[in-house]
């Protein structure tokens, strides 16, 4: 069962730090850095995608964020297929909801172990693919589905240290 990477943490902070600025050319900037290092990493160019999607940000450009997902979908990158899946399961105004390539997207994540979109499978479609199956009988599924929550809280805590120490390193105390 292949569980979220590592660098994830990482990933969540940058778009926290980014739904949370306040000054746009700081923002702007650490997307531009992020778009020169995501080129031949599909995972950072998904999150580079979904960075230019925050919705209500000055820098929110749909087909910048869309066409970083796609291309990073092209990978062989579950994570990547996942992401795309859960643009079309939840639209954007740009992007109206597609349920056939959601399931596409989120089906060939959960068939390759990913674990999110095994649950997000599971919960939308119901037929539990293999993907699914195999991390129910781990063992794992039925603690990590009862942590989901606590584990949101959490992520939100840190990102809101994330962002603080971002502050202090913009006034120059860090």
């Amino acid at each position: 069962m292949t569980s979220t990477p590592s660098y994830m943490d990482s990933a969540n902070l940058f778009l926290a730090g980014l739904a949370m600025a306040d000054k746009t050319e700081k923002a702007l900037k650490a997307l531009d850095d992020m778009e020169k290092e995501a080129k031949e990493i599909p995972a950072a160019k998904t999150i580079l995608g979904l960075g230019y999607l925050l919705e209500g940000k000055p820098w929110y450009d749909f087909k910048r964020g869309f066409q970083a997902i796609t291309e990073a979908a092209e990978s062989e990158e579950p994570f990547c297929w996942f992401i795309l899946g859960s643009l079309y399961l939840n639209g954007k105004p740009e992007l109206p909801k597609d349920p056939i390539l959601a399931k596409y997207w989120i089906e060939k994540a959960a068939d390759e172990g990913y674990q999110d979109a095994a649950k997000i499978y599971d919960l939308e479609w119901g037929d539990n693919p293999e993907g699914f199956k195999e991390y129910v009988k781990s063992g794992e599924g039925l603690r990590d589905l009862r942590r989901i929550k606590t584990a949101k809280m959490v992520l939100i805590g840190l990102a809101s240290i994330g962002v603080i120490i971002l502050v202090l390193m913009g006034f120059g105390v860090l």
